[in-house]
């Protein structure tokens, strides 16, 4: 019987990948869980999509996606274990295949988490920003969605930053390619700034992240994207401690300087702002120091699939 999940595709690529079933689909690509035949394990396989086979920008952001992603070798950035194609000539990224949940889905399972877990996420983040900056590379599309939380078998997580798929090397994109990455996020020098992102825009995305993690929200709610620019110059984000008024008052200024909407005020390094919500979590009564990659445990309602499409 056809499995529906994996209709048109060879059941096996390359001799080695058995396709399961279909995990998950985006923009650019399709994601299927599917059985290495020579190492017995999962792996997740995504494909681009057949619409995109045509389009050489596309197409060279995919292979790029793998390239980048190889080059991090993070224990903080999924792995890439193999490139191939389908039987139609269509390119294949072959990830390690995670269980577990992504922050997403922890923050809807839990709006407001605990300073400590925050830390713990922001601090494992901060180091695949570190590799990946330090190798040149801007991720810009740093958001909960794409950042996952592996389960393990003492109840911790490992967090593991995925998708690649718009990233760029510092001083080879293509200053055409208009807005990139999920709005949200972005840093006020990406929505209108001239030229390209930086390391800096990647920071502040990381600051949205941790501000969503604390309040259950973004800083910038979507009714204010229409005049955004005036809600950033102006400081109309609430701050932190009028949602969490039991957190340190320490917490909003580590936010203003994450968040600043000039791009020299912020943190000049990932592992600086890690660094400084360490700092701000020492000075809290309510919530003990966290181990360094101390995240609490996983009880999501079904497994997902730590590569998005």
């Amino acid at each position: 019987m056809t499995n529906p999940d994996t209709a048109g595709m060879a059941r096996t690529l390359d001799d080695r990948y058995e396709l399961v079933r279909r995990l998950g689909e985006g923009a650019m690509g399709i994601v299927y869980l599917a059985r290495d035949l020579v190492l017995s394990i999962h792996v997740a396989v995504k494909v681009l999509r057949a619409e995109y086979s045509g389009m050489p920008e596309v197409v060279r952001m995919f292979e790029q996606e793998a390239s980048l992603s190889a080059r991090m070798l993070s224990p903080h950035v999924v792995r890439v274990l193999a490139r191939t194609t389908t039987q139609a000539g269509l390119p294949c990224i072959v990830y390690e295949y995670l269980e577990g949940e992504s922050v997403a889905t922890r923050i809807e399972r839990a709006p407001k988490l605990g300073l400590d877990e925050v830390c713990a996420i922001v601090l494992q983040t901060a180091r695949a920003l570190s590799r990946a900056h330090a190798l040149g590379v801007v991720h810009r599309d740093v958001k909960p969605d794409n950042l996952f939380l592996v389960a393990q078998a003492d109840s911790r997580a490992v967090l593991k930053m995925i998708d690649f798929g718009v990233a760029e090397e510092l001083g080879r994109g293509a200053e055409g390619s208009g807005l990139v990455g999920t709005i949200a996020y972005l840093a006020p020098e990406a929505l209108f700034g001239p030229g390209l992102p930086d390391e800096r825009t990647d920071l502040y995305a990381l600051g949205v992240v941790a501000y969503e993690c604390l309040t259950g929200a973004c800083p910038y709610p979507p009714e204010c994207y229409d005049d955004l620019f005036g809600h950033m110059s102006a400081s109309t984000r609430r701050s932190v401690r009028e949602t969490r008024p039991e957190l340190p008052a320490e917490i909003d200024a580590w936010m203003d300087r994450a968040l600043h909407p000039d791009p020299s005020f912020r943190f000049g390094s990932a592992r600086e702002l890690a660094e400084e919500l360490e700092a701000v979590l020492r000075t809290s009564t309510s919530a003990p120091r966290p181990r360094a990659t101390r995240v609490s445990a996983l009880r999501p309602r079904a497994p997902e699939l730590a590569c998005a499409a």
